[in-house]
């Protein structure tokens, strides 16, 4: 039989293999596009960018302000108590525990009572036996009152003889001082009733204020004595802001005090920011009188107001105290102001584009913020709401913010 012809294996190479598939997907696109209308070949060659982001954006304005002084501080609770048992005794139930919030008049344990009751009902035995024994005397005194009017009735018929009505004065007066240490005794029974239907009260152990439990110091079944410590126990209602002012500011803070005083204003013009970054309003200031020598400042106390829970004793709080004449600054929201790793900076609208701007903030106002000259002009349009997922050089579309507007 004639051998078969020898298979010639292909030595030809990849990235030839891949050059030629190239130049044919290439060549059917340059024929399709030679053939193409003059119109689609625009169309293809014209570059297709996304559409402009809408953000709000509000002008930067210049206002006269003065400068103010950061000064650093913390919240203090107004009242802080160890709760403690007036009548001592045995734990039976406790109904807080730490972090638990409590109102004015709520109960927080209670102890045992088996004792106090039995003395109770003892001496509302004792006072029954003394009404009745006052009851006694009292009939006592108007049988001889009754027994001195025949006597004189008698005697006016000559049927007595003065020993007699002696005798029976005397049987009066007896009888009428036994009436009164009757009813002395019945006094004191009462209110040995009343000393014991308080010492029962204070077997249940009820909160002095609106707070929060910080600590128990007793636990169910423990024996507590006389005055024995319970729970620590905080206000959170009303806080207190502490801080430590440079003597330089002194004037001014005694000139808050004086208009807080006056009643022309409620909230304390200082603007105060917690480590939280919450807003804090304070409605009351006082100065203590006295420069500490070796740092040279003094202490102011604001009181502050917590109706939404969201402030804590001890946290951390920055304020800024006016200290100065005023002079012009550029003011903007706050929304406006951006965080970034080389520090805050705001997004400016030129051209059709946000642009990246760094700022420094110099003291806040409410809801908006001063900043230091040269970063933001006066009427700048700075990016408020949509800021947070532009880029720089983004094209957006503005739109401005209304009054009220937020």
């Amino acid at each position: 039989m004639p051998r078969a012809p020898f298979a010639r294996p292909s030595f030809a190479r990849p990235s030839l293999a891949r050059a030629v598939s190239a130049f044919v997907v290439a060549a059917s696109v340059t024929g399709s596009v030679l053939f193409a209308p003059s119109g689609a070949v625009a169309q293809a060659e014209a570059p297709k960018g996304p559409p402009p982001t809408p953000v709000k954006v509000a002008e930067a304005t210049s206002e006269q302000l003065a400068p103010r002084k950061r000064v650093f501080g913390e919240l203090r609770a107004s009242r802080r108590s160890t709760i403690a048992a007036e009548e001592g005794g045995i734990v039976r139930e406790i109904l807080v525990r730490e972090g638990e919030r409590a109102e004015a008049g709520a109960v927080l344990a209670r102890l045992d009572d088996t004792r106090v009751r039995l003395e109770v009902a003892a001496n509302a035995a004792t006072r029954d036996a003394a009404q009745a024994t006052v009851a006694e005397r009292e009939a006592m005194v108007a049988r001889e009152e009754r027994q001195i009017d025949l006597l004189k009735k008698a005697a006016q018929q000559g049927g007595t003889n003065p020993r007699e009505m002696a005798d029976a004065e005397s049987d009066l007066a007896v009888a009428r001082a036994q009436l009164a240490q009757a009813r002395a005794a019945e006094a004191v029974i009462g209110q040995q009733g009343a000393i014991l239907a308080d010492r029962l009260a204070d077997l249940e152990v009820r909160a002095p204020y609106a707070g929060v439990v910080t600590a128990r110091h007793a636990d169910l079944g423990a024996w507590v004595a006389d005055g024995g410590p319970l729970v620590d126990f905080v206000a959170t209602r009303e806080l207190e802001a502490w801080f430590e002012v440079p003597q330089e500011l002194y004037g001014a803070a005694v000139a808050l005090v004086e208009a807080a005083r006056a009643g022309t204003q409620r909230a304390v013009p200082v603007e105060i920011e917690a480590a939280t970054g919450a807003d804090v309003v304070a409605v009351g200031i006082r100065v203590v009188p006295e420069i500490d020598p070796r740092s040279r400042t003094f202490r102011t106390v604001l009181r502050v107001m917590d109706g939404d829970a969201l402030l804590a004793s001890g946290l951390a709080l920055t304020a800024y105290v006016p200290a100065g004449p005023a002079g012009p600054r550029v003011v903007i929201p706050k929304d406006a102001v951006v965080r970034g790793d080389a520090g805050p900076f705001v997004f400016v609208v030129r051209g059709g584009v946000a642009m990246p701007v760094g700022v420094r903030v110099a003291f806040p106002i409410g809801d908006r913020v001063a900043l230091e000259p040269g970063s933001v002009e006066a009427g700048a349009q700075v990016v408020t709401e949509g800021n947070e997922r532009l880029m720089p050089m983004t094209p957006v579309a503005p739109i401005a913010e209304t009054a009220g507007a937020k």
